[in-house]
């Protein structure tokens, strides 16, 4: 390390967004070699606890981190996240590393290329210490997966960290990272995101081109987890983009201008009729109302109580997932299912009692549900409301005690507030609340128009800065 950079302490670091970290490389002041050793040491002295990474790759990062010093100190600064270290999800590509996907049926065949969202961030002068967990094919909302076993929440390891982006929520979570990249098809971004207390926004469907596609496209968003907004901006800013090889980007543009008024504020208690539970309602509570007052007396925005659709649209999502995923990898599974995820194999056979009429019922009640969805978006510029209506449960299961095992999809009938966000493809993010009544980590999330995000990231710019009281950090207080 250069005596010219600054000392940079681990706590330091941890408590730092990713644009202020790039800032000072920038400035000169710390080095991408000097972040990238500290996000190494944090992530090794968290894996034996919590299970973050399918696989760190310490030699790759320190040689991305001199060849990125050897730029800063010629004068050559990409962006604003210059020689900020960040993690890949494994269910993206990441060239010249094999990509597991969470699967025992993934080959180790290293990647001849990377994903859109990757490979931006990598020109844009980040470094990549490692690839996150994620269950099998990134099919539910638990970070379990036959390939790396049990993904745990930093905050209490006995729980779980949510899923798909598992391993992505509880590094950054953790502190090893301020930024990691997730997908989310119903929840995969925003459910870690809300367990481990950080940010994780899904921007409008397709605005990160997602590349390879999945079985489920019209669902599929690509967007980060983070410490801070301003790092999610920065990542939407350095990876949003038309992709030939995604045409969902081409639709994705966003609009010009944004509202110059205070914005109007629908704020939804209860969304689909379901109450948030004991264990983060007093939370969530608690911060809709600091957020009303806040930005009410700043003359920001006004707040007013609004109800969504009565009933989660689950039948509607539960057609598409199921006959996605279990038509998509029924090959795999004839071959494969003695290796795979129980719950995913079982997919297969669920999806045989879906006839052509059945599959498009579901497409025209799902037109019919985005329809009253952005009729409720005419009327208000933004909604806001809780992000999961249960804390972190048991690390090893796949519901919460007295959940529905048997149902066929478990993981949404615990997740009603998400995905219907990902069958109208509508931009959101999820902010942390600070800690409900089991010590964990509650969320609000904020749910915009179609191809709103810029709008959606600067109120949650001011929300974030108006729940500063409740949010100590955002990070889990050291002691591995």
């Amino acid at each position: 390390m250069t005596a010219r950079f600054a000392d940079l302490g681990l706590e330091e670091y941890r408590a730092a967004s990713g644009v202020e970290l790039g800032r000072r490389v920038a400035r000169g002041e710390l080095s991408p070699v000097q972040l990238t050793e500290c996000a190494l040491h944090l992530a090794r002295a968290a894996e034996p606890v919590i299970n973050a990474y399918a696989a760190l790759l310490p030699e790759r990062a320190l040689r991305q981190a001199a060849e990125l010093e050897a730029e800063a100190a010629a004068g050559r600064v990409r962006g604003p996240l210059h020689g900020v270290p960040m993690a890949v999800k494994d269910n993206m590509l990441y060239e010249g590393e094999p990509t597991g996907k969470g699967s025992r049926t993934s080959p180790g065949t290293p990647a001849t290329a990377s994903s859109p969202m990757v490979e931006r961030l990598l020109a844009a002068g980040t470094v990549v210490i490692g690839k996150t967990t994620t269950p099998e094919f990134g099919w539910k909302g638990t970070g379990i997966s036959p390939r790396t076993g049990v993904t745990r929440n930093p905050w209490n390891p006995a729980r779980n960290s949510g899923g798909s982006s598992a391993g992505a929520g509880a590094t950054v979570a953790s502190g090893a990272v301020p930024i990691a990249t997730g997908t989310d098809a119903g929840g995969s971004v925003r459910i870690p995101a809300a367990f481990c207390g950080v940010v994780g926004l899904k921007p409008t469907l397709g605005a990160i081109p997602v590349w390879p596609g999945t079985v489920n496209e019209n669902l599929s968003h690509a967007g980060p987890l983070t410490r801070h907004v301003d790092d999610a901006r920065a990542v939407l800013d350095i990876t949003r983009g038309p992709d030939p090889r995604d045409p969902q980007s081409y639709h994705a543009r966003p609009p010009a201008g944004s509202p110059s008024r205070r914005m109007r504020v629908g704020v939804v208690r209860a969304p689909f009729g379901v109450p948030p539970g004991a264990e983060v309602a007093p939370a969530v509570d608690a911060a809709l109302e600091l957020l009303a007052a806040t930005l009410t007396a700043s003359d920001a925005a006004e707040f007013q109580d609004v109800d969504l659709p009565a009933r989660p649209p689950r039948e509607i999502f539960e057609a598409l997932w199921v006959t996605g995923r279990g038509l998509g990898f029924r090959d795999l599974i004839r071959e494969r299912a003695e290796v795979m995820d129980p719950g995913l194999v079982r997919l297969a056979t669920l999806a045989e009692g879906y006839d052509l009429a059945a599959y498009y019922a579901a497409l025209t009640r799902r037109r019919e549900f985005n329809a009253e969805l952005h009729r409720c978006l005419d009327e208000w510029d933004l909604l806001v409301m809780p992000t999961m209506p249960i804390a972190a449960f048991a690390a090893d299961a796949e519901v919460p005690e007295g959940g529905e095992i048997g149902a066929p999809l478990p993981w949404i009938t615990w997740t009603p507030y998400t995905y219907p966000f990902n069958i109208t493809g509508q931009p959101a993010i999820t902010l942390p609340v600070g800690l409900g009544a089991g010590r964990m980590p509650a969320g609000v999330q904020i749910v915009g128009p179609w191809a709103h995000d810029d709008a959606l990231l600067a109120f949650a710019r001011l929300c974030e800065r108006a729940l500063a009281p409740l949010n100590e950090t955002t990070v889990v207080p050291a002691g591995w």
